[in-house]
């Protein structure tokens, strides 16, 4: 390429650098001594005075205070390999100083939630003039990790997870920059109890505010009733179990969710009091405390034969009944039944009495005088009575009944000497009969429960608002969310009143059960399912029972080793 005439317009080429270095067409200048003296970087010495002392000027007039804990690591505790100190301990006396928010941002009280707890946005950025740190914590000390920092204007207790110099005006080191995070008490940081007074003083802890609760729900789900490795064992300290009755462990759940990994076979224990329980002994009832029983029963079919009842003749004019009710029996007896048969029953046996479609009652045997000719005056309370005669004018006279004997299922019986403490039994399958004091209310559902099929029981009886009442919880055949439905639920008036329970015990019968629960207070229908699905209560706290129904636990057999 040929050269211009005119070096001065030439264009500027990368293309040779080499060119760039010849001065063909610019300024001629030449340097002396004196003029390198005009201005020299390296004789910034009073500049960076003077930076210095304005930034240190700055973090006092701009910064907020705070108490700063240094945390001094222990020469003992010198690491070599990872090449740092492990042990450190907090000095007792803070340096009151003054830091630097960048910008101005003061700290956002916008908290964060994760797995360990409340945290603040982090991280915080503060700044500190170097020599003004220096001329308070001493020349060659710096900030570091496990430094706890007092902000007194956001309220707000921090420690230093990381610092470092900034270097500023010239290169020089200016300031130190630190980022904080909420404080946590540490195990490799000793602290005083000066800090320890001072923190207290300052700040109001996680503990102050929900310590209480957190004790709570901690009692609650480590509570011995339902957390002892004693429980169903000899050394049991809240039941005492009969030898005979079987406790048959397997997992009973609903779509994948286990609530309970065991249950009794009450129709195997010898004694009538299958379960005792010793906790609570003499629970006074009075009119200002509420009671609730949860638990899970599964009815079975007894083994006994049904036996077809015989109808009496005509009476009086009118046509021959079945079931004959019947004036100057032995009280309370108000029918009387004859048995097809040679089998012979007693006094207080209990007759499950149906046809087939919705005629299904129970009777209990009063006297058993005449049972040579088959013949029982029965007791049928009034509740069973009414509902049978809505069904039908005439269900005394239906064909096809046939009578079993059958016991009720007992979910609690609290017995006094009266026996007017506190009872809950379901009879025939339909009739859940709750005695409480002197007051007796049998609620009656609207089809019975199924052999062999898991229903969730709660019974709330409320001194303190006037009411009883009862909800039967089934499996959903389809929510596999929700998992449960309310199969039966009734609410009727109730007397407040005052009763005293000796001892309550679960009694022999035809069902499987468990997770008997008894509370002190009454439990919410929203509240129900979750009580009903849950292995262990989280209302433990609330419980005077709590009967998982623990699996025995049997060790195997060792032999000595030689």
């Amino acid at each position: 390429m040929a050269d211009c005439a005119d070096p001065k317009s030439q264009n500027v080429s990368g293309s040779n650098p080499a060119s760039q270095r010849e001065n063909t067409g610019a300024v001629q200048v030449n340097l002396s001594q004196a003029a390198l003296d005009i201005f020299n970087p390296n004789y910034a010495l009073s500049a960076v005075q003077t930076y210095n002392a304005f930034n240190s000027v700055a973090n006092q007039m701009f910064g907020i205070d705070a108490r700063w804990f240094r945390a001094v690591p222990q020469q003992r505790s010198k690491d070599v390999i990872f090449q740092e100190y492990t042990l450190s301990n907090v000095e007792d006396t803070p340096l009151c100083i003054r830091v630097v928010i960048p910008d101005g941002n003061f700290p956002d009280s916008k908290y964060q939630y994760d797995l360990m707890g409340l945290e603040y946005e982090i991280p915080l950025e503060i700044h500190i003039d170097k020599k003004y740190w220096e001329d308070n914590a001493g020349f060659g000390t710096a900030p570091q990790k496990k430094d706890i920092v007092y902000l007194a204007m956001p309220n707000k207790l921090y420690q230093v997870e990381s610092a470092y110099l900034k270097r500023g005006f010239m290169e020089q080191e200016t300031t130190w920059v630190a980022n904080l995070r909420k404080y946590m008490p540490e195990a490799s940081r000793r602290e005083g109890d000066a800090l320890k007074e001072t923190i207290d003083m300052y700040t109001v802890s996680e503990e102050e505010i929900f310590g209480d609760a957190i004790n709570n729900d901690v009692t609650k789900l480590v509570d011995d009733k339902q957390m002892s490795p004693f429980n169903t064992t000899e050394r049991d300290k809240y039941k005492i179990i009969d030898p005979k009755l079987e406790l048959i462990s397997a997992d009973v759940e609903f779509y994948g969710t286990i609530f309970a990994q065991g249950f009794y076979d009450l129709n195997t224990s010898q004694a009538y009091n299958a379960v005792e329980y010793k906790n609570p002994a003499g629970d006074v009832i009075t009119k200002e405390r509420d009671r609730a029983i949860t638990s899970w029963i599964m009815p079975l079919t007894p083994d006994t034969a049904a036996y077809d009842l015989v109808k009496w003749p005509p009476n009086n004019g009118q046509p021959g009944k079945y079931l004959e009710p019947a004036d100057g029996l032995t009280p309370p007896a108000n029918y009387k039944i004859k048995i097809k048969g040679s089998r012979r029953f007693g006094m207080n046996d209990i007759f499950v009495i149906s046809r087939p479609g919705a005629m299904n009652l129970y009777a209990k045997i009063i006297d058993d005088n005449h049972a040579a000719q088959g013949v029982y005056y029965c007791k049928i309370d009034q509740a069973v009575i009414d509902h049978l005669s809505s069904l039908s004018t005439n269900w005394e006279s239906m064909k096809g009944y046939k009578a079993q004997l059958k016991d009720s299922i007992t979910l609690l019986d609290g017995i006094n000497e009266t026996d007017t403490g506190f009872t809950v039994n379901v009879f025939a399958n339909q009739y859940i009969k709750i005695t409480y004091g002197s007051q007796t209310h049998i609620s009656i559902l609207d089809t019975k429960l199924e052999d062999y099929n898991w229903y969730g029981m709660v019974v709330n009886i409320g001194n303190t608002w006037g009411q009883y009442n009862v909800y039967v919880w089934e499996q959903h055949p389809s929510d596999v969310v929700s998992k449960l439905r309310i199969k039966f639920y009734e609410t009727l008036l109730f007397t407040p009143e005052d009763t005293t329970v000796d001892r309550y015990t679960v009694d022999k019968s035809p069902a499987y059960i468990t997770n008997i629960r008894l509370f002190k207070t009454t439990i919410e229908e929203e509240k129900q399912s979750i009580e009903l699905l849950s292995y262990f209560s989280k209302d433990a706290d609330q419980a005077l029972i709590l009967d998982n129904v623990d699996a025995k636990f049997r060790a195997p057999y060792i032999s000595k080793q030689r």
